[in-house]
């Protein structure tokens, strides 16, 4: 009973005070303004360099059958280390597993290289992957490693050469891989089909194949590959290859034809010769008018050479080597900067140009609008996946003539990205005191473009979903006043601009 009393004594007291708040007409009291605490998240050690955490994905792995006929598929994450791109560990887990799975031909593997730029991956195996009992066996084996690849966002297509070279089946080069194959025998039996049809008098439906384009960069010392559908009819796939060399590309704005549509310089058909050590070279004799086109074009020896023989040699059924020669007489010298490359004889191999393959990238740029712009660069493969590279070719990326670019103040080097890390999906970028100092004359519009031209750009890497910024190690609040930086920025789409 008494604890009865007690309670209700306590309730007629909180709804006395209620009702007293509700019925009184006293001034209302000053609100204190509530500060949040700023964040304290700052790194253990100066981020300095990059560091960029190892990264899982999942992946379906398609193995080939022992027969040769068909596939298994099995999930798994994969894992990758910095600057690796996800196709080179779907590569190397497809053939580890293969060979603990006692899969086809996967025993004694190896991959040799993995290209991976503008959405194609270029595979080269050892040559043990030719160890198989039949051509359609080799075939499974091909589109495993393409079927598996295709599954990965942002792959288009794949290429799988072994020793360097691209094989061919049924006397024809498989072409890129564009769409995954369900029956090897169906894709065997349709290959036999287009042998027939290519051996008749008068080919009366011509062949399509996908084929890596190689074009020369606008800018810098890169080979840009391009994926093209191309139809073949009685005029060869040479002919058609150059003819669509010299259309120029059609995706990659950055890269230029390394010769003229419109002007024919070939003297005479391309024909393919063996040599007495066995190497087969296609020859491509040229007009002496090639060489004042050249100067007038600016366009470097080494780029017509390197676009040439990439293109070939990635499809052409084992093709060793081009030999590309004016009135007959090969080009055995060509300069690429500082870098004097000699082809013995002539001969142009696919390895010697395999370092000049690059990728391109979309750096966010700003027009003259202030808005963001996203503009096609070309970079090396390795700074497409590297997020420290692009903001370094950011800062030298200053606009001209109506051209976006990096409205970065003057003073301001690429050395001033002292550090990327990334972990959890966010890049923490630490920016030199001198990048901080130099951004405070910037307006409150000129500062929303340098950071969200940063963000931007950063978001569309693999795994980085934010982006964080320090100066000096330490979580600064603010770059020039305006925008407020002790948290994880997000992309800003609203000031985006399609390409024109």
């Amino acid at each position: 009973m008494r604890r009865t009393i007690l309670t209700g004594i306590v309730c007629a007291l909180v709804a006395a005070l209620l009702g007293g708040c509700a019925l009184t007409n006293r001034e209302p009291e000053a609100v204190t303004e509530m500060r949040l605490p700023e964040p304290t998240d700052e790194p253990e050690n100066m981020i300095l360099g990059e560091k960029l955490s190892a990264a899982s994905t999942e992946v379906t792995l398609y193995f080939a059958a022992q027969d040769g006929t068909g596939f298994s598929a099995v999930t798994r994450m994969i894992s990758r280390n910095a600057g690796e791109s996800l196709p080179q560990a779907a590569v190397t887990t497809l053939l580890d597993s293969g060979a603990e799975r006692n899969m086809l031909s996967m025993a004694d593997t190896r991959l040799l290289a993995c290209e991976y730029a503008c959405g194609t991956a270029t595979v080269n195996l050892s040559i043990d992957a030719r160890n198989v009992q039949s051509p359609q066996e080799l075939l499974a084996l091909q589109t495993s490693i393409g079927n598996t690849l295709l599954g990965i966002d942002g792959v288009s297509g794949v290429n799988v050469l072994i020793g360097g070279l691209s094989e061919g089946h049924c006397q024809l080069p498989l072409g890129i891989q564009t769409e995954p194959v369900t029956s090897v025998a169906a894709a065997y039996a349709q290959l036999q089909a287009e042998r027939d049809r290519l051996s008749q008098a008068e080919l009366t439906e011509p062949i399509a194949r996908s084929a890596l384009l190689y074009f020369p960069s606008a800018t810098g010392d890169w080979l840009i590959p391009e994926l093209r559908s191309i139809s073949v009819g009685p005029e060869g796939f040479v002919s058609a290859l150059f003819d669509a060399l010299k259309s120029g590309p059609q995706e990659e704005t950055c890269a230029t034809a390394p010769i003229p549509e419109g002007v024919e310089l070939l003297d005479g058909d391309p024909s393919i010769q063996t040599l007495s050590n066995g190497e087969r070279v296609l020859d491509m004799n040229f007009a002496s008018t090639l060489v004042p086109y050249m100067a007038l074009s600016g366009l470097p020896a080494w780029k017509l050479a390197g676009s040439i023989a990439m293109t070939m040699c990635s499809f052409l059924p084992d093709l060793d080597a081009v030999r590309v020669m004016v009135d007959s007489e090969p080009i055995t010298i060509c300069e690429r900067g500082d870098t004097v490359m000699k082809f013995p004889e002539g001969r142009i191999h696919r390895r010697d140009f395999a370092g000049c393959v690059g990728s391109t990238v979309n750096l966010y740029l700003v027009n003259s609008e202030g808005m963001l712009q996203p503009t096609q660069r070309a970079v090396s493969m390795r700074s497409a996946l590297s997020p420290r590279s692009l903001l370094a070719e950011m800062i030298r990326s200053a606009g001209g003539d109506n051209q976006p670019g990096f409205p970065v103040p003057e003073g301001i080097q690429p050395v001033d990205i002292l550090g990327v890390q990334t972990s959890g999906g966010v890049a923490r970028v630490n920016l030199s005191g001198t990048f901080y100092r130099c951004c405070q004359v910037l307006n409150a519009r000129e500062e929303r473009s340098l950071i969200y031209a940063m963000v931007n750009t950063l978001c569309q890497l693999d795994g980085i979903r934010g982006v964080r910024f320090y100066v000096e190690g330490c979580a600064a609040e603010t770059m020039a006043g305006g925008i407020y930086l002790r948290s994880v920025l997000l992309p800003n789409p609203g000031i985006v601009v399609q390409r024109q």
